[in-house]
């Protein structure tokens, strides 16, 4: 998201059938039971809601935030549930919802889809001034220990989950830590999809010192294990 929108009709037609089967929400929406029941609930970066169906059968009311209008419509096309309000927003400039919320949260590193430190201060921030004084918010963010190893790869094929072809990487980093990945998917029988991403990969000590200089205090850090993509961090406003 360091330019226009980056999860735009290509990533959209397969994400349902391709990318949302190879991560599954039951995990994610585990970790966020306890601050997500009974509550207000802000998802940033909601995409076709593969958390936010389950999460708005646990929470009072959510709102879900993307800067994608193609990903929203495909939200849109299914059962959107009744306590669910879907809003068309980026980040990176104040958000334009009605807080305060008890509890926010960004699933598959989309905080992450900035260029640098000070626009990831700056989207946090942004969080934070819609959460009510020691709401928390949960993301996760990408795993140093994870793509560095795809950086020294360059490219990488691996078969498709759960339908047959492969899907190849090609992955970058630049000097100021902005990770470039190609995506190109292979499904048997069907034409390739192809897209792109850039995100800001930093490790984790700067990650955290940007979510306390938004005004977050950090309760917790799960680092990824093995090849996870995500670390997961819970932190709370101090505002």
């Amino acid at each position: 998201m360091t330019g226009d929108v980056q999860y735009g009709t290509e990533v959209a037609s397969v994400y349902d059938s391709l990318i949302a089967p190879a991560m599954p929400a039951e995990d994610a929406v585990e970790l966020l039971r306890p601050h997500v029941t009974g509550a207000r609930v802000l998802e940033v970066g909601v995409g076709t809601g593969r958390i936010a169906v389950p999460v708005a059968a646990l929470a009072a009311e959510l709102v879900g935030i993307d800067n994608s209008a193609p990903m929203l419509d495909e939200f849109r096309a299914k059962a959107v549930p009744g306590n669910v309000a879907l809003v068309q927003a980026d980040f990176r400039r104040p958000l334009p919802v009605d807080g305060p919320f008890d509890a926010a949260y960004s699933t598959m590193g989309s905080l992450a889809c900035v260029g640098t430190r000070e626009e990831l201060t700056s989207a946090l921030t942004h969080v934070r001034e819609v959460l009510a004084p020691g709401g928390v918010l949960c993301l996760e963010y990408y795993a140093t220990s994870a793509y560095r190893p795809l950086v020294a790869q360059h490219v990488l094929t691996v078969p498709t989950p759960h339908h047959g072809g492969t899907t190849t990487f090609t992955v970058t980093l630049d000097d100021r830590d902005v990770l470039t990945m190609g995506t190109r998917v292979d499904e048997d029988g069907r034409p390739p999809v192809e897209f792109g991403e850039s995100v800001l990969l930093i490790e984790r000590d700067e990650v955290e010192a940007c979510l306390k200089q938004a005004g977050f205090a950090v309760d917790e850090v799960r680092p990824a294990e093995g090849l996870q993509p995500y670390d997961w961090y819970t932190v709370r406003s101090t505002a």
